[in-house]
């Protein structure tokens, strides 16, 4: 009895101290891009965007996107509606923005964990600290992808739509399951999210769109329902809206060069490969995945729950497979249109689809063999042998070595831990740098002197800034940067 009072001590301790280090290591992690939110500033494409529907208004500007620029139709309304830069005199503080989809990004996959796989409220907050600090920590792009305000509304809100659909229809499926009463709302719910995904960006509708088919055709072989047929015809529906649109064509045309479709599904094969070498290499995230495996064998046990069920009956090897099919779809769409495959706040969007599908692929792998009592010899050697201890050191030592290549072509053999570089840009004074002399470019060009040039900047922080007004010449577009700054500052 002793022996095991004692175990049953170390094992609680041993517990609490991984949760303290995690917590520790999260905060760590998410806080320099906190601070780095309060150097950040807007920048072209955000205030042409303000500008475009605070000129033409909301419905005036969805036609002018539609017809001139972009079929995105879920974007274009968040952008209408919710841009900051549309509303009041900010004196250019704007740091609220990057925090919001920072900590949107935690509370959406927080509160979705939750709803889909009854996570209790520790665990549910733990699991999504430990997905977004990964995103944060390795994710291609940040400047563009979290930091440029037009970025993270095309990109950020639609990862959030995307998971808050697979949340919804899972709550779905087991009201359905249990005959409840709030099954139509439920529906109704799920069926507008299929729509609202649809008009997302390309990277993110067609996998979906492809996902729901994929779906549809698992479920008629099964024998089931019409449901998720239905959810594809309207996905279909809604991203026949979307890619046709035809501001498409008319940005097409401005591009450079398009594949045809072989050429382009050999460019996105490839390309795909090479971040998946990337992300997958990275053995911080195989550490991290080492200590989480003995709780999600333990989730995968609880065979009543309907999503364990589900996950068990799906092979990990052809989910895998799926997955990686999905993500060439996702790269087709930019090379179809220009040759240039996909722009970094792309990737960096699709490295969190990549980190939640990676624990999700896991997740079914411990589910299929805890319900079938079947454990493989590696799981079976990290949950009874545990040797967490291990694997929080290598965790710790593997991220400050930053071990993981860049996803950019032009930076191969160099470190990608983006949280040592914003700590170096904090407290370098970079960041600071980069947002004074912004503040006196700003003052510059509010002056009545429409010939005030534009200083070039000395500090440019690669984390806060992917396009440079100085490097702007067109007058047209001078002009309606300099009228926004007169309005608002």
């Amino acid at each position: 009895m002793m022996n095991r009072l004692i175990t049953w001590g170390r094992h609680l301790l041993l517990v609490r101290g991984q949760q303290w280090l995690a917590g520790a290591l999260m905060v760590l992690s998410v806080l320099p891009f906190v601070v780095l939110a309060c150097y950040n500033h807007p920048t072209l494409d955000d205030i042409l965007d303000a500008g475009q529907v605070r000129e033409l208004g909301f419905w005036q500007a969805q036609k002018f996107f539609y017809f001139s620029h972009t079929g995105r139709y879920t974007t274009t309304v968040l952008l209408a509606l919710t841009n900051p830069l549309r509303y009041g005199h900010w004196a250019a503080n704007w740091w609220w923005v990057t925090l919001t989809f920072i900590f949107g990004t935690l509370l959406v996959l927080r509160y979705s964990l939750g709803a889909m796989l009854h996570l209790p409220a520790k665990s549910a907050w733990l699991m999504a600290g430990i997905m977004l600090s990964l995103w944060l920590a390795y994710a291609p792009g940040l400047a563009e992808g979290l930091y440029w305000f037009t970025g993270a509304y095309t990109y950020i809100a639609a990862a959030w739509l995307l998971v808050a659909w697979l949340a919804a229809f899972v709550r779905y499926a087991e009201a359905r399951h249990m005959a409840g009463r709030k099954t139509r709302l439920r529906l109704l719910l799920v069926a507008l999210l299929t729509v609202a995904v649809a008009g997302t960006p390309e990277p993110l509708a067609l996998p979906f769109v492809l996902m729901l088919l994929l779906a549809t055709g698992l479920s008629w072989w099964l024998g089931r329902g019409r449901i998720v047929a239905s959810l594809a015809v309207l996905a279909v529906a809604g991203g026949a809206a979307s890619f046709l649109a035809p501001g498409n064509f008319v940005r097409m045309s401005s591009m450079g060069e398009s594949f045809g479709v072989v050429k382009t599904l050999a460019y996105s094969a490839s390309a795909t490969g090479y971040l998946l070498f990337t992300w997958l290499s990275n053995p911080v995230l195989l550490a991290v995945s080492a200590l989480l495996l003995p709780a999600l064998y333990r989730f995968g046990k609880q065979q009543e729950l309907l999503v364990v069920r589900e996950l068990a009956k799906v092979p990990a090897g052809l989910l895998a497979i799926a997955l990686g099919g999905l993500l060439v779809a996702a790269s087709c769409p930019a090379y179809y249109a220009s040759g240039t495959g996909l722009p970094l706040r792309a990737r960096a969007v699709l490295y969190l689809v990549f980190v939640i599908s990676w624990f999700g692929l896991l997740l079914t792998w411990c589910c299929r063999q805890a319900v079938r009592e079947q454990a493989s010899p590696v799981l079976r050697g990290l949950v009874i042998n545990p040797v967490a201890s291990l694997w929080m050191t290598l965790l710790v030592l593997f991220f400050f070595a930053d071990y993981n290549v860049q996803t950019r072509a032009t930076m191969v053999g160099q470190g990608s831990n983006n949280v040592l570089r914003a700590y170096r840009q904090w407290l370098s004074g970079d960041a600071a740098g980069y947002d004074a002399e912004q503040r006196a470019r700003y003052r510059t060009l509010t002056v009545p002197d429409p010939g005030a040039a534009i200083a070039p900047l000395q500090h440019r922080p690669e984390l806060l800034i992917s396009f440079d007004i100085g490097e702007v010449t067109n007058p047209i577009t001078l002009r309606q940067y300099r009228r926004y700054l007169a309005e608002q500052l």
